[in-house]
């Protein structure tokens, strides 16, 4: 009988941020496939899960796939951690995945930590809907070229950037965007000095050009969409601040809509956003 790929999310900083089904499945399998065996160890080692490790990662994914999957076929148990948060998401994994689903293997997602929802949430910017993009290219003509395509998006927009970019990465967006464009720029989440900084690409260039000594770690980008220009948010602000002193944000929304004749979901967004 074949075995089973577990896909387990770890903590993102806070190793109190793991759940308790994820140390079951790290300590039950035979084998741990991990990005950086060096990261991963110190997580093992709080959890005294001394279980056989390997490092699997973008320079060996093609190369160790079939080896992996054979192992999978003859019975062994296999976890794929990150070295922080959920697996695959701009990290290795996918090629692995793909091959086990076409083995018919069973793959089981153990669910976590993602730092790119706990950004969102904490973000005070829409989240009812949201595109991942992730990292962008390194280079300024490339970088330029993905966030022009991105521009006209109405969704709320999720990059992560390195400590050695973060600083252009926020000058383009600002060239791009505009620099009122609201934003929130998220770090050391979950971590000591945890922070979310900015309410638009303006103060957050600001504040990484007088704060140079504070760029550590990767940072989470929450960018808001584009507002949709032809609606008169002045009118709604004032229509559900009256509302809202006597009804439900519900009840009100409803009011609002047919009021304005917006629909009920621009209002919905927009009073998320206000935190009506």
């Amino acid at each position: 009988m074949p075995g089973q790929l577990n896909i387990v999310s770890t903590p993102i900083g806070n190793l109190r941020d793991i759940t308790f089904r994820a140390i079951e499945v790290l300590k039950s399998v035979d084998l741990i496939l991990a990005e950086d065996t060096r990261i991963a160890q110190k997580l093992l080692n709080h959890y005294a899960i001394e279980n056989k490790i390997t490092s699997f990662n973008l320079i060996n994914e093609n190369q160790k796939t079939k080896t992996l999957i054979k192992k999978l076929k003859e019975g062994k148990n296999i976890a794929l951690i990150a070295d922080a948060g959920t697996p695959l998401i701009s990290d290795p994994g996918y090629l692995l995945i793909r091959s086990a689903r076409e083995e018919s293997i069973q793959v089981i997602p153990v669910p976590g930590c993602s730092a790119a929802i706990a950004a969102l949430t904490a973000s005070g910017i829409a989240s009812d809907k949201f595109t991942f993009y992730g990292f962008l290219p390194k280079t300024k003509v490339k970088r330029a070229k993905e966030l022009r395509k991105l521009t006209n998006r109405s969704e709320t927009l999720i990059f992560y950037e390195s400590v050695h970019r973060i600083v252009n990465t926020i000058e383009s967006m600002k060239e791009i965007f505009g620099e009122n464009r609201n934003a929130v720029l998220c770090k050391e989440i979950t971590k000591l000095y945890e922070s979310f900084l900015g309410s638009n690409l303006l103060e957050i260039s600001n504040y990484l050009s007088t704060n140079p000594d504070r760029l550590k770690g990767e940072f989470t980008i929450i960018v808001q969409g584009k507002r949709n220009t032809s609606i008169d948010y002045e009118k709604i602000d004032f229509i559900l601040s009256l509302l809202t002193v006597e009804l439900s944000l519900k009840s009100s929304i409803k009011i609002c809509a047919k009021i304005t004749g917006y629909s009920k979901k621009i209002i919905y967004a927009h009073a998320l956003e206000k935190q009506y």
